[in-house]
């Protein structure tokens, strides 16, 4: 009996030295599908057995859940019409001019959070709080990496999209200004693109990173500063110093481009594996639609109330020429001028509405959760991207075959009907999708087991140096080896002179001798 007690007893403590860890998360971003993705994972790591305290503006609020203590900085949502302004598309400013705008509303973010009561009270330096790990929101919030020295643990990125030009500079992953695979390029076109156009988004691109560098980073530190006290690393050597990064891009549809191994690719998190039931009267209405629906949502952050009464206009119109019924996620009660087919909703079951078997297409804004979903149920798509990185998915779908791309500042009703028939009536849209759909589930491992094993093998190992990038440690001028092309082009440049040069005089003075020659041979015969 003493025996197999024994046994169980280290049973036990072996795995909870193993498993059993404590996980601090803070995810700020004011967006519901990005926390939707973070969110996945730490359940996940909870249902590992590991504890978890999660910093976060959307709190699943579910006492039922053990192990699992939410920090609510709801209130941080009051900065959310201010940063979706700084991005709409009638901004007719930069990229990088938005960024600047946006890095006020961060920098605020980030001081708000560090100065909630219930943060300060956890960060504190008598607080007695441990932690094995920090799991934290890539994007633009450099001032709360500290915690990460305060509670003396290793650090993992997570992004619920591509990651922004400024941190794959950061962490020393390659900087291509004109791969497609950059959603923050200035210049984002399907193609191949000019010399100029190549020349233009290379000069964005490090005008990106220098401000980011001189300007965000030495604000951001000066919060950290304020907060953890003068004695902090320089957080700009603690971003490149984390051990890995969850980057939210499958392969199949994202424009594949070279990683560091740090990167760690995921996708699908949020993909249901359970589909809710719809409510009866929708049940009813999508069952009876013999002809079809059409379902359209321009996602959390721009809501359809905030089109113009002339894009509105242009949308009803459309509408009311199709033999299909329209579900809008509408967050308004009246929608005047709306058609007989058309039916708002203010909030929609997406991904349930999605998997019903009459769904003809989907019109969307292009976000990445948004793709990731209408892949997962293969509903063609045509979308009308908004912001940020909404215009690459679409031009990957419309590069796969599977999805119409409009303008939503300069379409009308005719290219919106055309768009619509074109992707409900060509039966290859729907083909190629299911395609793509058997291509993204056809992996050899499950995206969130497998960063479960990461996030663990980050834990086990106390950080994760071995997948450290010199890149990273380089100056910027040595990244790509552009010292060297510069120099070697500069002495081709000065050899290609000198030669023009020498061949220039040697010309003058044959010319010259021509002269001479024509003149004395002109004397020899007068003589």
């Amino acid at each position: 009996m003493s025996r197999h007690f024994i046994t169980v007893i280290l049973v036990v403590i072996i795995c909870q030295q193993g498993f059993a860890s404590r996980i601090l998360g803070v995810f700020p971003a004011i967006s519901i599908s990005h926390q939707f993705v973070h969110r996945q994972l730490t359940l996940a790591l909870r249902e590992r057995g590991h504890e978890l305290v999660v910093i976060t503006p959307d709190p699943i609020n579910d006492p039922t859940l053990t192990n699992y203590t939410e920090i609510d900085v709801h209130f941080l949502y009051d900065e959310a019409y201010k940063i979706v302004n700084c991005v709409l598309p009638p901004n007719k400013t930069t990229w990088l001019e938005k960024v600047q705008d946006l890095a006020e509303e961060f920098m605020l973010m980030s001081q708000r959070i560090l100065s909630h009561s219930v943060v300060k009270k956890l960060y504190a330096p008598n607080s007695g709080e441990k932690f094995d790990l920090l799991i934290i929101e890539m994007l633009s919030w450099q001032a709360l990496l500290p915690l990460a020295k305060r509670f003396d643990v290793p650090v993992i990125g997570i992004s619920s999209l591509g990651l922004s030009l400024h941190l794959q500079y950061g962490i020393g992953n390659p900087v291509m200004p004109s791969h497609p695979v950059h959603w923050d390029a200035e210049i984002k076109v399907l193609g191949k693109l000019s010399l100029w156009q190549r020349l233009w988004n290379f000069v964005y691109a490090w005008r990106l990173v220098h401000f980011i560098e001189t300007d965000c980073l030495p604000r951001q530190q000066m919060i950290a500063r304020k907060y953890f006290g003068n004695d902090i690393p320089d957080i700009a050597d603690m971003e490149k110093n984390i051990s890995l990064v969850f980057v939210n891009q499958p392969a199949p549809i994202s424009f594949v481009s070279p990683n560091i191994p740090k990167i760690i690719n995921i996708g699908g998190f949020h993909v249901s594996k359970h589909i809710e039931t719809l409510s009866q009267d929708l049940q009813k209405t999508l069952d009876e639609a013999t002809h079809g629906f059409i379902y359209m949502s321009l996602g959390t952050n721009f809501k359809s109330t905030m089109l113009s009464n002339k894009t509105r206009g242009e949308f009803l119109a459309a509408f009311s020429q199709l033999p299909y019924i329209v579900i809008w996620k509408f967050e308004d009660d009246i929608l005047p001028g709306r058609p007989d087919n058309v039916i708002t909703m203010k909030w929609a079951p997406q991904q349930t509405i999605l998997a019903h078997p009459n769904i003809k297409a989907f019109i969307y804004q292009g976000g990445l959760q948004s793709t990731e979903e209408a892949v997962s149920y293969a509903v063609p798509v045509i979308g009308l991207p908004t912001l940020g990185d909404q215009y690459t998915h679409v031009n990957k779908m419309v590069s796969l075959g599977v999805g119409k791309k409009l303008e939503i500042l300069t379409f009308n009703r005719m290219d919106l009907v055309e768009a619509i028939r074109s992707v409900t009536t060509d039966v290859n849209y729907k083909q190629r999708m299911l395609k793509l759909r058997d291509l993204m589930e056809d992996k050899p491992y499950d995206s969130l087991e497998n960063a479960v094993w990461w996030t663990e093998h980050v834990i086990r190992h106390k950080g994760a140096p071995h997948l450290h990038s010199t890149t990273a440690d380089d100056p910027w001028y040595q990244r790509q080896d552009m010292d060297l092309i510069f120099i070697i082009s500069t002495v081709i440049w000065i050899a290609f002179s000198i030669t023009l040069f020498v061949l220039y005089k040697l010309l003058v003075y044959s010319i010259n001798c021509s002269k001479d020659n024509r003149q004395l041979m002109s004397k020899k015969k007068r003589a």
